[in-house]
């Protein structure tokens, strides 16, 4: 009975320690982990664009899903602010126009501090903007104007 109890600690010792291991290397370190995220989908007729936005210390991940179709090519575009309104990065995709496509936009500046805001473009074949929304970091969802 004894070596059962002894078979059974150890057995229960090593489950402890290999799940505070793993739980150690899933959390990361504090500065890979997202500070805020939030949904976007601007959308126009049958085209969009939708994901989520990610926030972190010197970037923010627009990831997405871009929608374009042969009678209407479509682009996204992304511009991260500061508390001051002044730009840190705008980059966009590239065309879209055979159906759903995962399009992902990573903007990043060398200045401390995160974005305040970020706006989200979906854009036509020759760049015109077509629909956008806006969103402030700690909230939830995109606003469309």
């Amino acid at each position: 009975m004894r070596a059962r109890i002894r078979r059974t600690t150890r057995r229960a010792t090593a489950v402890g320690a290999a799940l505070a291991a793993a739980g150690l290397n899933l959390a990361g370190t504090p500065s890979a982990a997202a500070a805020d995220r939030a949904s976007f989908d601007v959308t126009v007729a049958a085209t969009y664009y939708r994901g989520t936005i990610e926030f972190y210390n010197r970037s923010v991940i627009v990831d997405g899903v871009l929608r374009g179709l042969s009678t209407g090519c479509r682009r996204g575009g992304a511009w991260a602010y500061d508390a001051g309104g002044y730009p840190l990065a705008h980059k966009t995709t590239s065309l879209v126009c055979n159906g759903a496509v995962e399009r992902d936009i990573p903007l990043s500046w060398d200045v401390p501090g995160g974005a305040s805001s970020v706006v989200v473009d979906l854009l036509d074949a020759d760049g015109n903007l077509l629909k956008y929304c806006v969103l402030s970091r700690g909230y939830e969802y995109c606003e469309v104007t």
